[in-house]
């Protein structure tokens, strides 16, 4: 019966081996749209970003129970291997010259202790209260700077990869094509009705293809894996972009917050250095705090017994004692340190504030760099567009003089170099106006 247990186990396990090896691995499929939401909840960076706002909002509570009731207990027990010995003169038991020693105390001890302590006055606490508040705030607009980091970082990365799919598809169908007129001129020059510099130039041309198209493929491995890097997604998880460049490019350039004018106030980093300055401010006043008086309840209960038998659960007696009381903390003489630590405090207040002034120039800056960035992107874009129809006409006609002997190998190599340039100055073209699109519209995107 075990024979046949472990024989036929070991048949469901190689059977579940071979279920499991079948099951098609799971291919996602993403829009633009779809891979920054997806983003938004496996990106590492936003979930260790949502963290830090678990953390702040923890902080907070931390700080709100230090106001609240504390309640504390000791239990302490003693087994006093050697007692204390004390030395009297023998004069006080009538044996004069004589030193008398006298052990004190019992074998065992034990007491029980509990204190209840409640702030009733503390300047540092409702101010350090309000800062956590604040400093919740301030991971907020942190999470949400971050996620906006990660869109741009997974829209980019979207970009890169249909950029590189794009230009693999223009070198592959070119390579198709010359690789079928190389082979076609080269059974014309066996018939002798060409020259072998002809099929020499057709060959050169396959071979850089060849070479293009290996790096181009590796460009697009790379590239692809960034973008699930940036999703969140494992090495071996497949992917599908549901978008082209083209429909993306119509997509950006129709987007109407990109017609918005900037508000400053809106902005999340400026919004951010708000939040920064109105921390230090509270610093300040937490510093002067350190001059108020603090005030504090305390209850404490005591119960200790002592024995020269080990029996405190059965017999004697445990003797009880308690106190209340109020204890205030009165601040008189730091020599000087409470002094520079709200010197410290106004001086980091002023410096927030310069970087304020500083951040809210800088913005309008980028802003205005942006917003023509994008714009001289859109013109080059429509241009290069021109540009490469022109070139593609060009040389499709060029090709088919050259397959009638009515253009040399020469001007092929010519149109066709013009072409590929062209169709790589179009693609580069509609990548970089995705990508000022995307820094336009983040810059434009209003903070939550």
């Amino acid at each position: 019966m075990l024979l046949l247990f472990f024989v036929g186990g070991g048949i469901v396990r190689a059977q579940g081996t071979t279920v499991l090896a079948q099951i098609p691995h799971q291919i996602k499929y993403f829009s633009l749209k779809q891979a920054v939401d997806y983003s938004m909840v496996h990106n590492y960076g936003v979930i260790n970003s949502g963290k830090d706002l678990e953390i702040a909002k923890q902080k907070i509570k931390e700080s709100l129970a230090q106001g609240l009731p504390q309640v504390n207990a000791a239990i302490n027990y003693k087994d006093n291997i050697a007692r204390p010995v004390f030395i009297f003169p023998g004069e006080m038991a009538g044996r004069p010259g004589q030193d008398i020693a006298v052990q004190f105390g019992t074998k065992y001890s034990a007491d029980f202790a509990g204190s209840v302590r409640q702030l009733i006055f503390d300047g540092r606490y409702f101010i350090g209260l309000k800062a956590a508040r604040i400093s919740l705030e301030r991971t907020d607009k942190a999470f949400f700077k971050n996620k906006l980091a990660v869109k741009e970082q997974v829209s980019d990365a979207y970009f890169n990869v249909l950029s590189a799919a794009e230009s693999l598809r223009i070198i592959d169908s070119t390579l198709r094509i010359t690789k079928k007129l190389a082979n076609e001129t080269e059974q014309i020059y066996k018939a002798g009705m060409t020259e072998d510099v002809d099929v020499d130039q057709l060959n050169l041309l396959v071979s850089n293809l060849q070479a293009s198209n290996t790096f181009l493929q590796n460009q697009y491995n790379i590239a692809r894996a960034f973008l699930k890097f940036y999703l969140g997604l494992g090495e071996n998880d497949s992917i599908v972009l549901t978008q082209t460049l083209p429909q993306l490019i119509q997509i950006k350039t129709h987007n109407p917050i990109l017609l918005q004018p900037f508000n400053l106030q809106e902005n999340i980093d400026f919004q951010t250095m708000i939040k920064n300055k109105e921390l230090q401010g509270l610093k300040i006043k937490l510093a002067k705090s350190a001059y108020i008086p603090s005030i504090n309840a305390v209850f404490n209960y005591q119960t200790q017994a002592q024995r020269d038998v080990w029996n405190f659960f059965n017999s004697g007696k445990w003797f009880q004692s308690a106190s209340y009381g109020i204890t205030m903390s009165i601040p008189i003489l730091s020599s000087g340190e409470r002094l520079a630590k709200l010197k410290q405090a106004k001086i980091a207040y002023e410096q927030a504030q310069v970087l304020t002034r500083q951040t809210a120039t800088q913005l309008g800056i980028q802003y205005k760099t942006t917003r023509n960035d994008y714009y001289n992107a859109l013109r080059v874009y429509k241009n290069k567009l021109k540009s490469r129809k022109v070139a593609e006409t060009i040389y499709r006609k060029t090709t088919e003089k050259f397959t009638h002997g009515m253009a040399s190998s020469l001007d092929l190599l010519n149109t066709h170099n013009q072409f590929l340039n062209a169709e790589s100055d179009f693609i580069t073209s509609g990548l970089n106006l995705l990508k000022t699109a995307e820094k336009l519209e983040i810059l434009l995107t209003k903070a939550q």
